[in-house]
């Protein structure tokens, strides 16, 4: 809605997109977090190979995937920033050909130093994404289905680690442990290059952005509703503060939720329960396509009741799965076998998987919540605060507490329960119209 003191209501009308450029905007939504998933994931799968191969411990790379999640903070409040000031569409095209360009020079790195360094890169060109491909999508799209439009976009996160999964799995089946996860690097890397490419000759540009640039620039933008001069400044002003600090708690909390998983259920199936790598591939698998299901059928229950109940029903999912497998492990029950399907300990791990279907919700919410002006900014550096504290720092920091990979893994328990804590404290626009200037 227009807030008070904005320009009268014609001023915002919008002239509605052709539908090429909807399927366009589509499209490449879901191809940014779907390769931002799987660039994500390109740590924590092959995380044995990668350690054998550079001569480091585990507790070597999960400073890499803390630093790279440290890396996606600066990243998303620059690319946060750079969307919201010179267009989404080129921030964009530079973030996704900047993590394409990491991964593959990552593939070839000859030592851990350098590896590290390709990974900060990848970081910062991963924090451009998630506001992005956002902002977008809600200033292209009806309010009808929004939710579940969106759940189905942040479920090709994991259809991302799914394609990591699947690629480094055959090129370490064709070139061994040694090769096969620098192979799956470099495959993905340029994919990712391709999709830039793509991206800079067919995204189309925001129709809002659009719109209030050139309001702003004809001067007939209130004072009020202008960018403010210090760069992000205004996601902190009394307007947004709340609502930029507590969806920084709940991005945090859903990356401990989802986080716990990619950084050690690989590890903790491969090197404590024993488990053949095909075996625990196909495990990893199973969890990505419960909870790339989950996102949408989440998103489409936000549109039928609101974001805050569809968040914190789905967070009490994660709390019933998280807390079976602490119980498994604690008592020293756990136990995957060949057989896996029988075991507890797969089921409690599938409902782990099912309990993050909150963050089907995530990015509709925030986008829903910030206005154009700042759509951009307020998405991204809420989720990338959310994905370097959630993602980088507490892996390495349930570690360090739990003092094995069974228990830092079943310590995920700590996202969904601060999901259920926090979501009806977030302010909630379940559906709003999205105005140029508001």
């Amino acid at each position: 809605m227009l807030s008070s003191g904005s320009t009268d209501a014609p001023a915002t009308v919008v002239a509605a997109p052709g539908r090429g450029r909807v399927v366009l905007v589509l499209v490449f939504a879901f191809l940014g977090t779907l390769f931002d998933g799987a660039e994500l994931n390109l740590v924590g799968y092959p995380m044995a190979y990668i350690a054998d191969s550079l001569r480091v411990g585990t507790v070597e790379l999960i400073q890499v995937t803390t630093l790279q999640g440290l890396a996606s903070i600066v990243g998303g409040l620059l690319c946060g920033w750079l969307g919201d000031r010179y267009g989404r569409r080129w921030t964009y095209t530079g973030s996704v050909l900047i993590f394409g360009i990491a991964a593959v020079l990552g593939g070839l790195a000859p030592n851990y130093a350098l590896f590290l360094v390709t990974r900060l890169v990848a970081g910062v060109g991963m924090g451009g994404l998630f506001g992005l491909a956002f902002a977008m999508f809600a200033e292209y799209w009806t309010t009808s289905r929004r939710g579940a439009m969106g759940g189905a976009i942040q479920a090709m996160y994991f259809a991302g680690q799914m394609v990591t999964v699947g690629i480094v799995y055959f090129c370490t089946a064709q070139f061994g442990e040694a090769l096969g996860w620098r192979g799956g690097y470099v495959v993905i890397g340029a994919a990712t290059l391709v999709i830039g490419a793509l991206a800079a000759f067919l995204l189309p540009e925001s129709r809002h952005w659009l719109h209030y640039r050139a309001e702003l620039a004809a001067g007939r933008v209130p004072e009020e509703l202008r960018p403010a001069k210090v760069p992000l400044g205004e996601l902190f002003r009394r307007d947004h503060v709340r609502g930029t600090l507590l969806f920084i708690v709940l991005a945090s909390a859903m990356f401990l939720t989802t986080n716990s998983m990619i950084a050690y259920l690989t590890t903790f199936l491969v090197r404590v329960q024993k488990v053949p790598l095909g075996t625990a591939s196909v495990i990893v698998l199973l969890t990505s396509l419960v909870t790339a299901v989950t996102y949408p059928l989440t998103g489409a229950l936000s549109d039928v009741t609101n974001r805050r109940r569809a968040v914190f029903l789905s967070s009490l999912v994660g709390v019933a799965g998280f807390g079976w497998l602490m119980v498994l492990v604690l008592t020293g029950s756990a136990h995957v076998g060949a057989t896996f399907w029988v075991d507890q300990t797969f089921w409690a791990i599938m409902l782990c998987a099912a309990g993050s279907g909150g963050f089907g919700v995530l990015g509709v919410w925030m986008a829903e919540y910030f206005p154009t002006r700042i759509r951009s900014a307020g998405s991204n550096t809420s989720y990338y605060a959310g994905r370097g504290l959630g993602a980088g720092l507490f892996p390495l920091a349930a570690l360090s507490i739990g003092g094995s990979v069974s228990v830092a893994l079943a310590l995920g328990v700590v996202g969904p329960i601060l999901c259920a804590l926090f979501a009806f404290t977030v302010p909630d626009r379940t559906g709003r119209t999205i105005h140029a200037i508001e």
